[in-house]
């Protein structure tokens, strides 16, 4: 059952890897909880219609991801993906590649992993 788990939420966070370079909101909306919440590496906090609005206006622009080691914890109906990647973007206008240690935390809701809260770490 863990296996699947881990399948899934790679799955997803792979989905979310994706449509954030391809600059797909709508598939954001869909697979990403309303109240989510990303935490930027410098500590600000940015909900998911603020995030999706700077992905359409390219005031966040993702070129590439680059995911090199995930792990996982999983408790009951929460799990924790903990990825360490690097980022290749352009983010108000400066365009670096970010070394960083990505967490996104999921619940389970009627046996669907939804992605709640994303924390990047500076590497």
């Amino acid at each position: 059952m863990e296996e699947d788990d881990q399948r899934e939420l790679l799955e997803i966070y792979q989905q979310i890897d994706n449509a954030m370079v391809s600059k797909n909101t709508e598939a954001l909306e869909i697979i990403i909880d309303t109240n989510y919440i990303l935490e930027h590496m410098g500590g600000y906090k940015q909900s998911k219609q603020e995030w999706l609005e700077q992905i359409k206006n390219e005031k966040m622009r993702y070129i590439k991801t680059m995911p090199q080691k995930a792990s996982f914890k999983i408790k009951g109906n929460r799990a924790t993906l903990t990825c360490k990647t690097k980022l290749d973007a352009k983010i108000y206008g400066i365009r670096h590649v970010w070394g960083m240690i990505f967490e996104m935390h999921f619940e389970k809701r009627e046996d669907v992993w939804k992605p709640v809260y994303g924390k990047a770490i500076s590497v």
